[in-house]
Formats: structure tokens, C-alpha cells, sequence
């Protein structure tokens, strides 16, 4: 995908057509990668804790194998563009960023990253952190990636937290500019696929975990419309929507997790878009490792609606 907008979707116009008759997209999130040794200086913070959890449990039930086993099917689709909706790292240390980052250049398919709570887990300088995968994602939250037609907009929701929490938040600052980018990009007739770590839904996740302004996030997605939003954090594959809207709201299980609970076990949801008159077709595919898709729906997202409540379609079979 090319930046066929700037990160400020303000200062010019888009025009650019659709050329192909459809974009395909893998979505992944929460690969939570094999970490490399943390020295005892990095986790004199929260991080300490993540380490304990990660040595006592976390590292036997996500398996750098079971995410290879992914991205490997992944590749044999030839999907346009993979989504990483956040989670890549487990304590979000330098060394952790930079293995991340060969790891997003190793895959098959050019890919897009934002943030999730693992990887904001302190304060830290950018140069550090999140810079390091600026090639896949912006040094500005939102940004947009625009490929014949689909907008990509990854909003970044993460942020350092208490021990024992991890809740997000996107910001005034960036809502703000967040509504303004989703405004400017259904003018131009644009496919607005949202990417954000934290569900913007209430119950999807205990409080500790939750997006703390989600109301806000769902009203603004109430008055500008998207046709999607994805995000990842629960670990859950789940299927629901916006409040108040027809806004479809899709998680994805953790890309690296074992787990004998069916809603849980690594999976990854191809989306295949396309235009018709009036709008765009959205048709979802939910992959497992068995090589069974286990959840199929469909959607017409009418781009004359300026809102997203009376945006509707959906198939699930």
C-alpha cells in the first residue's frame, strides 16, 4: 500500500481511482513474539511484572510455531496487505521493537501495524519504541494507507498503564483528528477500514482492559460512518458492532495463542473488498490452522450514507 494521502488528510484531496476489482486483507493481531533476554535494568517498572507472567504461563500457550503455522497459511492466499492490529511485543522493550520489525519484513505480504498495550508498556523515547516500525505504520496517529479505493486507518490506543491494568485511550487530540480524517475520506467516496487495538465497545473486555473512552469513539464513528473496524486485545474472535450503528466490529483471536476454547484459538480473518454501485462489498472468511474457515459473513456498506446507523447488508452464513 502507498500513502496516497498525507498523515494530515487535511491538506490535500484524493482523487486517485479504483483500478483492480477487489483488495484482498489478512487481519492478525496479538502475535506477542518470542521475546528476546530483557536485561534487569529494563524491568525496573511495570515490565517486572509481564516478565513473571510471561515465564510462569504466557510463553507455554503462545508459540513462535503456532504464529509461523499462520503466517505460513496467510502466504498461500496472496492476500494485498496483512493488519496487525497490535500486540507484537510483550514487555515493548528496544530489542523487542527491532525483532518485531524483521519480523513485519519477513512477511508475505506488505503489512500495517499499530500499537497495542504490550507494546506502550512504559515510557519510553519514540526513537526507542514505536519508531522503529514507522516504514509500516506513521510517527502521527491516525494515519491512513489508501490501495484502489480502501482507506486503512490505524488509530493508536495504547498507552502506559498502572500495574495490573491495561486499559487505552485514544486521546482528545487524536479523535479530533481521527474525525476529520474519516470525514475527509467518505467525501472522496473512500472504503474506511479502521484498525485500533482496543474493542471501542463496551463488555467486550473486563474494565482493566478496556478502551476508557470508547463512548467517544463510537460517537464520532456515529456521525462520520465507517465501513469497518477491526481490532484485537480481547484474544477473542468475535463479530459485533458500534453502538448505536451497523458499523461492523470484528476481533481476532491472539495469532500465537494455544487454547482449547474454540473463540480463542489462533486464527486470522480475511477480508476480500470490493466496489459495487452504491457502495462496497465486504465478504469475511475466519481462519483456523486446521485449515477449516470457521465463520463467514457479508456486507453492503452503502457510501451514500453520511452515518453509520443506517449503513446494512450483512450475510453471516
Amino acid at each position: 500500500m502507498t500513502p496516497d494521502l498525507p498523515a494530515d488528510p487535511l491538506a490535500s484531496r484524493h482523487t486517485s481511482p479504483v483500478t483492480t476489482p477487489h483488495v484482498t486483507l489478512a487481519h492478525i493481531s496479538d502475535p506477542h513474539l518470542p521475546p528476546p533476554p530483557v536485561h534487569w535494568r529494563a524491568a525496573l517498572n511495570k515490565r517486572a511484572l509481564s516478565l513473571l507472567s510471561w515465564k510462569k504461563h504466557r510463553q507455554y500457550v503462545h508459540l513462535a510455531q503456532t504464529c509461523a503455522a499462520l503466517v505460513k497459511d496467510i502466504g498461500h492466499t496472496g492476500v494485498d496487505t496483512i493488519l496487525v492490529s497490535g500486540d507484537l511485543t510483550n514487555f515493548g522493550t528496544p530489542d523487542e521493537f527491532a525483532e518485531a520489525a524483521r519480523w513485519l519484513e519477513a512477511l508475505p505480504a506488505p503489512a500495517l501495524v499499530i500499537p497495542g498495550n504490550h507494546d506502550c508498556m512504559v515510557r519510553q523515547p519514540a526513537s526507542a519504541g514505536l519508531n522503529q516500525w514507522e516504514h509500516w505504520s506513521a510517527r502521527q496517529y491516525p494515519y491512513v494507507r489508501i490501495q484502489n479505493g480502501i482507506a486503512i486507518v490505524g488509530v493508536n490506543s495504547g498507552i502506559p498503564t498502572a500495574p495490573f491494568m491495561a486499559y487505552g485511550r485514544v486521546g482528545r487530540r487524536q479523535r479530533e483528528r481521527l474525525e476529520a480524517l474519516l470525514e475527509h475520506l467518505g467525501q472522496e467516496g473512500l472504503c474506511r477500514v479502521v484498525m485500533i487495538h482496543h474493542p471501542p465497545k463496551r463488555g467486550l473486555v473486563p474494565w482493566r482492559k478496556s478502551l476508557l473512552d470508547h463512548r467517544e469513539v463510537a460517537a464520532l464513528l456515529r456521525r462520520t460512518g465507517a465501513e469497518i473496524v477491526l481490532h484485537g486485545h480481547s484474544h477473542d474472535a468475535t463479530l459485533t458492532h458500534i453502538a448505536g450503528t451497523d458499523i461492523p466490529l470484528l476481533g481476532v483471536a491472539s495469532a500465537s495463542l494455544t487454547d482449547e476454547r474454540p473463540h480463542r484459538q489462533a486464527c486470522w480473518n480475511h477480508l476480500t473488498i470490493h466496489p459495487y454501485e452504491g457502495g462496497w462489498h465486504i465478504d469475511l472468511a475466519r481462519h483456523r490452522l486446521d485449515g477449516s474457515v470457521s465463520e463467514r459473513a457479508s456486507w453492503k456498506r452503502s457510501g451514500q450514507e453520511r452515518s453509520g446507523r443506517k449503513q446494512a447488508g450483512r450475510t453471516d452464513a
